[in-house]
């Protein structure tokens, strides 16, 4: 239903107290509105190596994300690091805020540009910035927006036009139906 143009953001190598930005492009394949959540993942502390080359092949980043053969368990995982600097940002395309989390309508067969932004810490060492952005779908599959009653009719009938318990109640939902995206630079 959802798709994204990339599925790896490689910012490179850049100098510490900058900030890059990055072009994400999500889309709605289908005939009806979708209600799409991007987010940072702040939930992991770390991601296992072997999880990030499995999920994200061909891995081309600034730094190795190899295991060395004598690696103890902590040389197996990378720092999720946004938990560590709360350097990773989503621009919201209307107010061009910097978000941790967005949540949106796509018309149908719609494409919207995100900038994906990261705010290099000021660190004196060289350090490996990985995170990953979540886009969840919120949209169940027999829902029509747009099609049978528009997202609005549907929120005010069914949530008493509360978008915030909308969220709650979808939660699980965009953890089931959900992309990821791998963010990474060096500074």
């Amino acid at each position: 239903m959802i798709f994204v143009d990339s599925q790896i953001l490689n910012y490179s190598t850049f100098y510490p107290g900058k900030m890059l930005g990055s072009t994400l492009s999500v889309g709605n394949l289908s005939d009806c509105e979708q209600i799409v959540e991007l987010s940072v993942d702040s939930a992991n502390i770390s991601y296992l190596k072997s999880v990030i080359r499995e999920k994200f092949e061909d891995v081309n980043l600034p730094f190795s994300i190899e295991s060395k053969p004598s690696a103890s368990s902590q040389d197996d995982t990378i720092v999720n690091s946004e938990t560590k600097h709360e350097a990773w940002y989503i621009e919201n395309p209307v107010s061009k805020e910097l978000t941790k989390r967005i949540t949106l309508k796509l018309g149908p067969k719609a494409e919207q540009d995100f900038i994906i932004v990261v705010r290099a810490p000021n660190t004196r060492n060289t350090e490996n910035l990985l995170s990953i952005i979540n886009i969840g779908l919120l949209t169940y599959a027999d829902e029509k927006f747009g099609v049978s009653e528009s997202f609005e009719e549907f929120l005010k009938t069914t949530f008493n036009g509360s978008m915030k318990d909308f969220l709650k109640d979808r939660r699980k939902a965009a953890q089931i139906q959900r992309l990821e995206i791998l963010l990474a630079g060096q500074v």
